[in-house]
């Protein structure tokens, strides 16, 4: 799309050129006025204005409806799943549901520029701990929580950050939730950043991703809402951070 919206914007006015050229300079029949003359110049400048006038509102359209496209991108996924869409942040769209019995929430905005696409997944639970996990330190990780050794949980080279280590010990002895947590955060195949956390009233995901398919999003989603219910199933909720 980037490609495209380029050439939009350098091909025509080259085109318009060489269109005020031609009206200029074509010999044409009586009662047109003579090549490159007062009369002529000014109805080469009224047709390329016309034109040039129609080549911006439709290139408006054409971006404005496009950025709006892009940002519906996981419609096809999360809409047959039960969300419902809304506007956000005017060109993004967030979705809002219950899926397997829990609250979700969706946030996206369609890349912009440089600057990637903006993804959040919330998963509503109770997690006994408060956890981050990312290729790289996690943003948003309490100054609280310690640094563990994420090559004896079975998570190298990720870093993992946990208030109570005892308790993220416990819910990473679990496979399942080791496997989710590597396709989340380190799946190869879904190139740009990703981050996981475990916090008292969510199980959520944020990421900086440079495409989305449906089953990578699909994927994702199925992997929170597994991190959701072991997070309640091995950990006491009582015992979540505040």
């Amino acid at each position: 799309m980037k490609l495209r919206i380029l050439l939009l914007i350098l091909v025509p006015p080259v085109l318009f050129l060489l269109c005020a050229l031609a009206i200029l300079w074509i010999p044409l029949p009586q009662p047109f006025p003579p090549p490159f003359s007062g009369e002529r110049n000014r109805i080469s400048a009224i047709t390329t204005g016309i034109l040039g006038a129609m080549y911006v509102v439709g290139l408006a359209a054409y971006v404005i409806t496009s950025v709006l496209r892009a940002g519906r991108i996981l419609d096809p996924v999360l809409v047959p799943a039960g969300l419902a869409s809304k506007s956000y942040l005017v060109f993004g769209r967030q979705y809002h549901g219950m899926i397997q019995g829990r609250e979700v929430r969706v946030y996206f905005v369609p890349p912009q520029g440089i600057s990637p696409a903006q993804l959040t997944v919330h998963v509503f639970a109770s997690p006994g701990t408060r956890m981050s996990i990312g290729q790289k330190r996690p943003l948003l990780n309490g100054t609280d929580c310690t640094q563990l050794n994420a090559g004896e949980l079975g998570l190298g080279p990720l870093q993992v950050y946990a208030r109570d280590e005892e308790s993220a010990r416990t819910l990473l002895a679990d496979p399942a939730t080791r496997a989710a947590l590597r396709r989340l955060v380190d799946d190869q195949e879904a190139p740009g950043s990703r981050e996981v956390y475990l916090q008292p009233k969510s199980v959520w995901m944020r990421a900086r991703p440079r495409r989305i398919t449906e089953g990578q999003l699909r994927q994702w989603l199925d992997d929170l809402l597994v991190l959701a219910e072991a997070s309640e199933r091995k950990l006491d909720p009582s015992a979540a951070c505040t």
